[in-house]
């Protein structure tokens, strides 16, 4: 029969009708069901599915339909990726769902013989397992034409908010001219009224329902929704804030816009709830940055980070690994520490290496095709220049080197 640890009510043991143990997690803000500690599947709370583990791989299915298999190769131990389509996918979801209708019978089966808080626990699992079993692959079709029609597509958000409620204050990215980077290139920079943001706050808090309690906080999307003037950013900022109260909010910027910005108004959005700003260094090298069309300086980037410090918020440097080849590859690596160095940077900031990926189609491809010297560096070759730069870190004898962490833009699922 299904039983509940003493200590832990959410969390059910029982045998499916197949014989298989399986364990079910039901927290606060998602169901997790684990069976033979083989097979491990996760929903929200509107049994949406979100995170599949199978021997197959590890997969990771997006608001829009779409999954992300991950696994490690058996040759070099590297890991593949492959995405597959809302379609290719509904087979792998399909199985995961059929689990939670066991689940479900073996959670019905034993409904004669327990005890009061166990009939609680239980009748709380069911619930949930019944919101699952209803989204079938139709029902996971239809859903996902919802959270495109309340949300629209999201094109990327840092591995730590992955989780976050993306809200697009701005649609599209202001510069959209990288040479490395095609996120947003069909997407036209606008931002929203004031009324246009309290619509779609409105949809997406109608479309996530009792779901919303697995986003933990809010992303100000897209791409560089800090760049707007202060007056017509700060009205907006106080609409989300002001939605969702005590939520910490966070969001990316560019380095040259990002100095538009007077200390004042940084406090401004830190009381708002404003946490963490992501800023794309790239590079610590001028000439670097320059080939790969980037506006504005590393010192730009520098001096930004300190007025956010100053103002209590934090910042996520992203840098971009592999940029260059081989011809810029000392100086990228050496100037960058120089950057890192002289952010100054704390326990609550973030350093991202993100690999380039390597796209014929971008402009950076096309121009570095013809110069064998400025292909981008194998992934042996940016794991030596990321240890470099944090090797070339100089911080205060009793201070630590900055966190950092990978940030690789070919796993993003939202």
């Amino acid at each position: 029969m299904p039983s509940s640890p003493p200590d832990e009510a959410p969390l059910l043991r029982f045998t499916l009708p197949d014989g298989r143990p399986a364990t079910l997690l039901v927290g606060d803000a998602s169901t997790v069901l684990s069976i033979d500690d083989t097979c491990v599947s996760s929903w929200d709370l509107a049994g949406r599915p979100y995170a599949l583990v199978r021997e197959t791989g590890t997969y990771r299915r997006g608001l829009d339909g779409g999954l992300l298999c991950k696994r490690e190769s058996t040759a070099d131990g590297s890991r593949l990726r492959r995405r597959l389509s809302a379609a290719d996918g509904e087979p792998i979801v399909e199985g995961a769902r059929r689990e939670a209708d066991a689940a479900l019978e073996a959670c019905h089966s034993e409904g004669g013989s327990r005890t009061a808080p166990e009939e609680s626990a239980v009748a709380r699992a069911v619930r949930r397992l019944q919101a699952i079993v209803a989204m079938d692959a139709r029902a996971l079709r239809d859903d996902a034409a919802r959270f495109l029609a309340a949300s629209g597509p999201v094109g990327i958000l840092p591995p730590d908010q992955y989780l976050a409620l993306v809200v697009r204050v701005t649609e599209g990215c202001s510069w959209n001219a990288c040479t490395f980077c095609s996120l947003y290139r069909d997407v036209p920079f606008r931002w929203k009224r004031p009324d246009e943001l309290l619509a779609h706050l409105a949809a997406l808090c109608e479309y996530f329902g009792p779901s919303i309690g697995l986003r933990r906080s809010v992303f100000l999307g897209d791409a560089n929704a800090l760049c707007l003037a202060h007056d017509r950013l700060l009205p907006l900022v106080e609409v989300v804030a002001a939605r969702f109260a005590g939520v910490p909010l966070y969001s990316f910027l560019d380095a040259w816009t990002g100095q538009r910005r007077s200390p004042s108004d940084w406090r401004d959005y830190a009381g708002l709830g404003l946490k963490r700003v992501y800023v794309g260094l790239e590079t610590g090298d001028p000439g670097l940055l320059a080939w790969l069309e980037k506006p504005g300086s590393p010192q730009d980037a520098v001096d930004l980070v300190g007025a956010l410090h100053d103002a209590g918020i934090a910042a996520g440097v992203i840098v971009l690994l592999g940029a260059g080849g081989e011809r810029f590859a000392a100086a990228h690596a050496a100037r960058t520490a120089e950057a890192l160095t002289a952010m100054q940077l704390g326990s609550d900031d973030l350093v991202y290496f993100s690999e380039y990926v390597d796209d014929p189609g971008l402009a950076y491809g096309q121009r570095a095709a013809g110069a064998e010297d400025l292909r981008p560096l194998p992934s042996a070759r940016c794991a030596e220049q990321r240890r470099a730069i944090i090797d070339g870190i100089r911080t205060a004898p009793e201070a630590r080197p900055p966190r950092h962490a990978t940030y690789d833009i070919r796993e993003f699922v939202y």
